[in-house]
């Protein structure tokens, strides 16, 4: 099994190119999977089998899933996991090791919608407008926060920018996303302002090709970045929680509020697909309906 599974890794990331983190996520929910199978066929070492065991069939998948369900992973992450092993018997599928995908047929459990959280406009200025202190590290944490909130950056794609990415004079980054794909994504005057301040003095950091280094001139890494958030937060003490996610939920439903159209918003984002920037239609109207109840006199 083991051999199979390598097979499928190589194939997500050499041919797929996905991210290390992702790849990561297959190997968990994988691994998972493959700790039960032995345990539903009563193999003592499932990853030494040369073959993929005859007895695996549809009825593993959905015994898999009633496992996750009784040990109370959330629906999500059931339905995370359901999609990796998709993935990987679609692979074999292909490569001739079995004959038939035995998860295609199993129905993925159903998840409750659940709009984004997003910071509204005065929160979000009580935000930027928290860090002005003229620390090189707090020129840099000020730095990153505009430009979440005016670029939509995931924050994987923030950690990774580099130098030769980011044109101050058109304020135009240069981003390499998921799927890697290349796009454009725009920065507003405030952002490049803070930006700017932040390279003047980023060279007692370190150097490197990234832009946003650490205390060793290394690239700082996305789950530093989470953490200067919930420290600026915690500082705040805003009660709302507060991810690199939010500034782009927020970046995205700010933008569709104030009139933008959604299809910019797709692009800017890095959307592969429409429906998934809909979302923000959605949350637009939940917030609509919000104001009304609160405002009208006759709710």
């Amino acid at each position: 099994m083991q051999k199979y599974l390598d097979e499928f890794y190589s194939y997500l990331k050499i041919e797929k190119r996905y991210s290390s983190n992702t790849l990561i996520s297959y190997q968990k929910d994988l691994e998972q999977f493959c700790e039960y199978l032995g345990n539903y066929l009563s193999i003592e070492d499932i990853y030494s089998q040369k073959k993929i065991p005859s007895e695996f069939d549809q009825l593993a998948v959905r015994g898999f899933l009633n496992h996750l369900y009784a040990k109370k992973f959330n629906r999500s992450s059931i339905m995370r996991k359901l999609a990796s092993l998709r993935s990987f018997l679609r692979f074999l599928c292909r490569q001739g090791y079995i004959t038939q995908n035995y998860a295609k047929g199993v129905s993925s459990p159903k998840i409750p919608k659940k709009l984004p959280d997003i910071l509204q406009i005065d929160e979000m200025d009580q935000l930027l407008t928290s860090v002005m202190k003229e620390t090189p590290e707090d020129l840099r944490n000020r730095a990153i926060l505009e430009l979440l909130y005016a670029s939509g950056l995931r924050v994987g794609e923030l950690s990774n920018l580099k130098l030769k990415d980011v044109d101050l004079r058109s304020r135009q980054i240069s981003v390499i996303g998921k799927g890697n794909k290349q796009r454009i994504v725009l920065f507003g005057g405030k952002s490049a302002e803070a930006l700017r301040a932040y390279l003047d003095v980023r060279s007692e950091f370190g150097e490197s090709d990234y832009v946003f280094l650490n205390s060793k001139g290394r690239r700082l890494s996305e789950s530093r970045i989470r953490q200067v958030i919930t420290q600026i937060r915690k500082q705040l003490s805003l009660q709302k929680k507060i991810s690199p996610h939010t500034f782009r939920h927020s970046f995205a439903t700010h933008l569709l509020n104030s009139g933008a159209d959604l299809r910019l918003i797709q692009e800017l984002l890095g959307h592969s697909s429409l429906s998934t920037t809909q979302k923000y239609t959605h949350l637009n109207i939940e917030q609509l309906l919000q104001t009304y109840q609160k405002s009208h006199p006759r709710k």
